[in-house]
């Protein structure tokens, strides 16, 4: 006798358990190879940033995309050797210079300015003790400058390591850019029929509000860079470009970043050797803390709401917990994050606050008519 086979089904239970499992096996993985991660995060992120572009031009030209992807990494790798040849030198010769000759010259004025005043009065009878604080800075900017020494690019990775962290960019990098189409087909596919307009729409706010996030702030770094690069240079302030690209840089960590570049800008130049326009050191770091101001308020009122827009929509206070959170929980990294990360939780909870609200009652349209026929009988009275 034949047994007719049956196929397994899985209870809502199970289904719920069975999930929860492989998330949490996911997670664990994730975890424990969290040292190999960086080349393919990276991978995602520029595959992000420029697929719109390579799908825009296949649209276009009806080109393979094969192709456009071939031709973004001709003119990228032309472009960074372009760069590299142009700026590097001179960056490289700054950088050495910051770390080895100044930052040890800046400690060592710290306590030649904090000599003889140990103590200082703000009113008669109140005090405050400057031990500490010359302590606090000598330590802050020892510690900067092992930061950096210990992360001269070449000493972090070995060269094998960098090469094939280099290699694996750039081989995801291609799949990503070449298979986009797929993959999002593939994904959509994965949404059950009813649910999949509904779904997709979601999946397009979240879309919208990162790529306008992760691209304006490509451009807010390069052009941040080149407006501090401009004053630093006219100042005479020792390794411009070194600063004004880190202070670009900083500008991806929001509230805390552009305030600390321009910390780092006014400490070396009420240091620096030589003062130019018969200014005074205190006046030159003084100046130097209204250009980067002006320049915050410049870009806070034009660039960003022309360039990011208000997409992100957090509030101020949402804003500052999701820094320290982000900080707390994932480090530099997730300082990096936290806003998108934010704003993506903000839609999500926008979208699923009415779900959790909404009645489970069935509308009078919707019930069967048998049982709406039987609904309209008259009852029998009560005995």
């Amino acid at each position: 006798m034949q047994v007719e086979s049956l196929p397994l089904r899985l209870t809502p239970r199970w289904k719920f358990i069975t999930g929860l499992l492989l998330l949490t096996l996911t997670l664990l993985l994730l975890h424990a190879v969290t040292a190999i991660l960086a080349p393919f995060v990276a991978a995602i992120i520029t595959a992000y940033i420029f697929n719109p572009l390579v799908s825009f031009l296949q649209q276009r030209t009806r080109l393979k995309r094969v192709i456009w992807v071939g031709i973004l990494y001709i003119c990228a790798f032309t472009l960074l050797y372009g760069l590299g040849n142009l700026l590097w030198p001179k960056l490289t010769a700054q950088y050495a210079w910051l770390v080895k000759q100044r930052i040890p010259f800046i400690i060592a004025n710290i306590a030649t300015v904090f000599e003889g005043r140990k103590t200082f009065e703000i009113i008669p009878g109140m005090v405050i003790n400057l031990v500490p604080l010359e302590d606090q800075l000598i330590g802050v900017i020892s510690d900067l400058g092992r930061t950096l020494s210990g992360n001269v690019p070449g000493l972090v990775f070995t060269a094998l390591e960098a090469v094939l962290y280099t290699l694996v960019y750039l081989i995801v990098t291609f799949y990503l850019l070449l298979q986009s189409p797929e993959l999002k087909t593939w994904a959509i596919r994965q949404i059950a029929p009813p649910y999949r307009a509904e779904i997709c729409e979601l999946g397009q706010q979240i879309d919208q509000v990162l790529g306008a996030y992760i691209r304006g702030q490509l451009f807010l770094i390069l052009i941040m860079s080149v407006m501090l690069y401009i004053p630093l240079s006219i100042l005479h302030v020792p390794s411009a470009l070194v600063i004004a690209i880190a202070s670009g840089t900083l500008e991806l960590i929001p509230i805390i970043g552009p305030w600390s570049a321009a910390g780092i800008a006014m400490t070396v130049a009420f240091f620096q050797p030589h003062v130019p326009y018969g200014l005074s050191s205190g006046s030159l770091a003084g100046l130097l803390g209204i250009i980067y101001f002006v320049l915050r308020q410049i870009e806070d009122n034009f660039i960003i709401p022309n360039v990011v827009g208000h997409l992100v929509k957090l509030h101020p206070v949402i804003v500052i917990f999701a820094i320290m959170a982000g900080g707390a929980i994932g480090g530099m990294f997730g300082l990096l994050i936290s806003i998108p990360v934010a704003a993506v939780i903000r839609i999500l909870l926008m979208y699923l606050y009415p779900k959790l609200l909404e009645s489970h009652e069935i509308p009078p349209e919707a019930k069967i008519p048998e049982l709406q026929s039987m609904e309209s009988e008259p009852k029998a009275p009560k005995p």
